[in-house]
């Protein structure tokens, strides 16, 4: 009776960080999910691209810097997976997993892929659906977030968009 009791107790213990994993893996996939619906990746994707025009005026693709221009266009996915991680740990910190889940229903939605779409050609259900998320708790809860969430997102970016341009030009001018 003790030894099944031990064993009981050691693969309950030995469970445990299973399933906090899987769930910690579960808000972390929703919230990359939601970053993606809402926008929020095609915006940095967007920067990157900016972030390499910008460079390619300052230091134009030669043989000499060639080896760095390769560097950053195959770097994009990386640095993407970057910034997403860093404003992973910032919903996590404000979110529950039902809150995430609720928030990537809505982006999936019509109203909301419009949304990210096109604000301005939203429909009359679209705005009413807009609405309803809005008033919803979680609706609610990104509201009285959005101070906070803007103060961390922007410290966030403000970090990643610094080091990807000292990282571009340290690689284009050493070139």
């Amino acid at each position: 009776m003790k030894v099944v009791k031990s064993k009981l107790i050691l693969l309950v213990v030995l469970l445990i960080p299973v399933t906090i994993f899987s769930q910690e893996y579960e808000s972390v996939k929703l919230v990359n999910n939601y970053l993606e619906h809402n926008g929020t990746m095609k915006q940095y994707s967007d920067a990157y691209d900016n972030l390499l025009n910008l460079m390619e005026k300052q230091y134009p693709k030669s043989d000499r810097n060639s080896d760095g221009w390769i560097y950053l266009e195959k770097n994009k996915t990386k640095a993407l997976f970057e910034i997403r991680d860093m404003l992973t740990a910032v919903y996590l910190q404000n979110f529950t997993e039902e809150d995430l889940r609720q928030m990537n229903a809505f982006y999936i939605s019509d109203a909301g892929k419009q949304l990210v779409a096109d604000r301005t050609a939203l429909t009359e259900e679209h705005k009413a659906d807009l609405e309803a998320f809005q008033q919803s708790a979680v609706g609610q809860k990104l509201l009285e977030k959005q101070a906070v969430l803007t103060e961390e997102t922007q410290a966030v970016s403000e970090f990643w968009s610094k080091d990807l341009y000292q990282t571009a030009s340290l690689l284009l001018q050493n070139d």
